[in-house]
């Protein structure tokens, strides 16, 4: 009996999980490695965040039991690839278990058929002192969930006797770096949160200083470039800022931020700025496997790998393509039509490299080369507001409606998923959401 040729999947992120359960397992044995067991649907992570409904509905897990024996999955990192060998190199990445039970030089190795790299890339600090120890980052279920908890022990911590109005001013004041998407909405929804529920169940907070300074608590986006939102144009860029700043959102761009302490940054242009809670949305960096790899060709600031339009790995310093190996989403690029590190793009490349993979067609069948289908691109600016850039501009309630129902209908790609959201919406319109409870 003829046994099914093995494709490793490296990362569980949007283009692993979709290429995962795409492929076919009457024809393949599929292993997918990743330190991370769900797919994070990042545009609801702001979202769950600020209480819109449960952590577990911005996730999805990579195992199936329909799809079992032949889809498994390790949580582990790969360490390294030897591509002659067909072998991938990997370390579980369950800490807490490992440390009681496991030796510290553990580690198993995966043999593949065809591998295909999408471990996706890392957080960008620009090796800003402190950043890493003490900023929160949004890119998790578990991100998401410890910023709901500091935002309410900040409230609290406020509300301690005693204090002077400075004291829970920097207590209060939420610090969001990076003015692209994810830095705005996760402003956004803050602002809400605080707007619409949690100044009511703290109003001894909701007030201002007798000089005018503003609300106890704050929000302020900090950008080190010249304006917010740099994918969308001038026009939709310079609406959004006007529309966060007329709601009490402080926006400093051309800021460049030197270090980071706990409960303080300090920048060039304004020195030290007291925090409760720092948010850090800068984008991506350079993943720690992409830049390990040896022998294939990487290219640009964040050195993603580069592949033809079939999305076959190119050979370092040559013009082949490398055999059985594949890489899509933000780790890689196609030669020569760069694309940018968007969910969008990596689900297309995922589902048209799983539907050459199913027809096995990728050495010049039918198929031709893969080509990017552009949606819009939208951003969420709060107070049912919002900006849509691409063959049509919207901005306002219309483009919040587009962005909200993208957001839990286009990227769940799950009907119960959409439906259990829904009904949290419900809940929250009624009773108030559960961390600002009505009644």
């Amino acid at each position: 009996m003829a046994t099914k040729p093995t494709i490793a999947i490296v990362g569980s992120g949007w283009a692993g999980f979709t290429l995962a359960h795409a492929l076919s397992v009457t024809k393949y044995h599929v292993v997918v490695i990743s330190p991370v067991r769900t797919v994070q649907y990042t545009p609801l992570l702001a979202s769950a965040a600020a209480g819109m409904f449960d952590f577990r509905l911005a996730e999805e897990p990579v195992r199936r039991i329909n799809r079992l024996p032949d889809l498994e999955f390790f949580k582990a990192t790969v360490e390294d690839v030897d591509f002659a060998a067909k072998t991938l190199q990997c370390r579980p990445a369950v800490s807490n278990i490992a440390d009681q039970h496991l030796a510290d030089s553990h580690s198993f190795s995966v043999r593949y058929d065809k591998l295909v790299l999408t471990p996706g890339c890392s957080v960008q600090t620009f090796g800003t002192p402190g950043a890493v120890e003490h900023a929160h980052f949004l890119r998790t279920t578990d991100d998401a969930r410890q910023i709901q908890q500091r935002l309410l022990e900040m409230l609290d911590a406020a509300s301690t006797p005693g204090l002077t109005r400075t004291q829970q001013r920097d207590m209060l004041r939420i610090l969001v770096v990076g003015g692209g998407a994810i830095g705005i909405e996760a402003t956004a929804e803050l602002s809400d949160l605080w707007q619409h529920h949690m100044r009511h169940l703290y109003a001894h907070l909701d007030v201002r200083d007798d000089d005018d300074k503003g609300e106890l608590l704050s929000l302020e986006i900090h950008d080190v470039a010249p304006t917010i939102l740099g994918t969308f144009d001038d026009r939709l860029a310079g609406y959004a800022r006007k529309k966060l700043e007329d709601r009490g959102i402080e926006i400093k761009t051309s800021s460049h931020i030197e270090k980071v302490g706990e409960g303080a940054i300090w920048t060039k242009e304004s020195g030290r700025i007291g925090y409760g809670m720092l948010i850090w949305a800068t984008g991506n960096g350079v993943n720690p496997l992409v830049e390990k790899l040896d022998g294939v060709r990487k290219d640009g600031k964040l050195q993603r790998i580069v592949t033809d339009r079939r999305l076959r790995v190119r050979a370092a310093d040559t013009e082949e393509v490398m055999p059985d190996v594949y890489a899509l989403g933000d780790c890689a690029d196609i030669e020569g039509a760069s694309m940018p590190t968007l969910a969008e793009v990596a689900v297309q490349k995922a589902e048209y490299l799983a539907r050459q993979l199913n027809q096995a067609s990728l050495d010049g069948g039918a198929s031709g080369p893969f080509e990017y289908k552009q949606r819009p691109n939208l951003a969420y600016l709060g107070q049912h507001d919002g900006v849509m850039g691409g063959q049509e501009e919207w901005t306002g309630h219309s483009a919040w409606l587009a962005w909200r129902s993208g957001s839990i209908y286009h990227w769940p790609r799950s009907w119960r998923r959409t439906l259990m959201i829904g009904i949290s919406w419900v809940f929250n319109a009624v009773g108030g959401r559960d961390i600002a409870r009505r009644w």
